[in-house]
């Protein structure tokens, strides 16, 4: 018997214009009444995601930070940390990659260093709280995840040149623009398994639904998993 399902957000749960399906608030009725947990897996934070949901998030289960924050009924499954002084290498690295901005995500929000229209406009697409400081280096916060927003192009650009952390991080390609970065082996699968954990749920009871590169070991732990169908264009 099923008992969790979890979902990426962006190609796979949303419609292409970014909405829910219209028949979603029906389905996770369906799904509480059969003690089915249902759950959306993002890149986002968590306080977007809550109030992407605001609705409904009494009945969800809520991974978010590609993995590195989970949270159930207002309870933290599990937090994930980076060290501050390994982030602020990664700021300085940043710094240095034209049109490539530096997104410090907390428990307690995003924090940027830079007003670029440009960039403040993709930030805005999945960040509901952030603050511009001068200097990231000298916040003092938990810090669950570190992100860089690429104008240029993320996969290509700025994501090489972080390959030499990768001993030190968990880094995946999230998006045209963004490049996630985690404390090690942090990522949407080892969330399934601490929510397997946390709540006594099985491998087999489990299902999954991605679309991306950082959906990969979400799809590993669970026994059915599904990948997005992407449409060729002729």
């Amino acid at each position: 018997m099923i008992k969790l399902i979890a979902t990426d957000m962006d190609g796979t749960f949303l419609r292409n214009d970014h909405t829910m399906p219209p028949e979603f608030p029906e389905l996770l009725h369906t799904l509480t009444e059969n003690n089915i947990i249902f759950s959306v897996a993002s890149g986002r934070p968590y306080l977007t995601l809550r109030e992407n949901f605001k609705a409904f998030h009494e009945d969800m289960l809520f991974i978010s930070d590609n993995g590195a924050h989970v949270v159930y009924k207002g309870e933290e499954i599990a937090v994930h940390l980076l060290d501050n002084t390994l982030v602020n290498e990664l700021i300085l690295e940043t710094r240095k990659i034209k049109n490539s901005y530096s997104v410090v995500c907390t428990t307690n929000g995003a924090f940027v260093e830079s007003n670029n229209r440009a960039f403040l406009n993709e930030l805005k697409k999945y960040y509901v709280k952030y603050t511009v400081v001068d200097d990231l280096t000298q916040i003092n916060e938990r810090i669950i995840k570190f992100t860089v927003c690429d104008l240029d192009g993320a996969e290509h650009n700025s994501f090489p040149i972080f390959e030499p952390f990768m001993k030190r991080l968990q880094i995946c390609v999230a998006g045209y623009v963004w490049v996630d970065m985690m404390p090690n082996n942090v990522n949407k699968g080892m969330a399934i398994c601490d929510i397997q954990k946390h709540l006594n749920i099985s491998f087999d009871e489990t299902m999954v639904f991605g679309d991306y590169l950082n959906d990969v070991e979400m799809m590993e732990n669970a026994y059915y998993s599904y990948a997005m169908l992407m449409p060729i264009l002729i």
